[in-house]
């Protein structure tokens, strides 16, 4: 999720209420409302980037999120008066599979490093106790050896739920197609991936009221924002607005 990139500066509340707002106006306005819109690889991998770039320049990464998104509406609405649509016809087979691989990779990468840090930070470790004699003395003098409890071991617990969750998965996309499934059934179940466990907050709020609100001040949260930030931004608009066309365009 993005509030483990940035901190959470940007949250699971805010990603749903982005996400649910952008949805009904591209429904309304986008002429493609079976489009599928949501966060994928790609832009949190950008997200990461940009965050690192703003904390070790000391910059504020809300604020220049904010200026990449009035750079983003005015590069989209460029291409949207000069139909630069058409440029779609230049993008072969081999371009989207590069493309589709490349947001898989991104998620096989993130699994496994979320799970060497779940190793770093919880090593495995015997389910034994140790060899010293534990004991508890009782009042009356008797001796009684203390018992041997089962230690914790999150990172073996985290490697069979992985391990799990991918087995299923790829068996119940397996079994769509099997003989239990005969004629037509398999056409209409739907390509639904397996849900993802998010935490979601119990209140209408941001994920960090301490550290931000809901409006943003373009010009600085705790100091002016640099003007020549403001201007750099429009470079990695750019660059989220071809991550943007790719998805919408090729992948979709």
């Amino acid at each position: 999720p993005p509030g483990e990139k940035t901190q959470n500066l940007i949250g699971v509340s805010e990603l749903i209420i982005a996400t649910s707002l952008q949805g009904v106006l591209f429904c309304l306005l986008g002429a493609q409302p079976l489009l599928i819109i949501g966060f994928s690889g790609p832009l949190l991998v950008f997200e990461e980037a940009f965050f690192s770039f703003c904390s070790s320049n000391d910059l504020e990464y809300l604020v220049g999120r904010v200026w990449i998104g009035f750079w983003l509406i005015l590069i989209v609405l460029v291409m949207v008066a000069f139909e630069g649509s058409f440029l779609v016809r230049f993008v072969s087979r081999f371009t989207q599979e590069i493309f589709a691989f490349l947001i898989s990779l991104i998620f096989i990468y993130e699994t496994f490093s979320k799970l060497a840090k779940i190793f770093q930070e919880h090593p495995l470790h015997g389910c034994l106790g140790s060899n010293g004699s534990g004991a508890a003395a009782w009042g009356n003098g008797s001796v009684v050896p203390a018992e041997v409890r089962g230690q914790p071991n999150t990172a073996l617990l985290s490697l069979v739920l992985m391990a799990g969750t991918f087995f299923i998965a790829f068996f119940l996309r397996k079994f769509k197609n099997s003989r239990f499934f005969p004629g037509r059934v398999p056409a209409f179940l739907p390509p639904i991936p397996p849900p993802q466990k998010l935490s979601v907050p119990s209140g209408f709020s941001v994920t960090a009221p301490e550290q931000r609100g809901w409006v943003i001040n373009p010009l600085g949260q705790r100091s002016d924002f640099p003007v020549w930030m403001m201007v750099a931004s429009g470079l990695p608009a750019i660059l989220v607005f071809i991550l943007i066309f790719m998805e919408t365009q090729i992948t979709t």
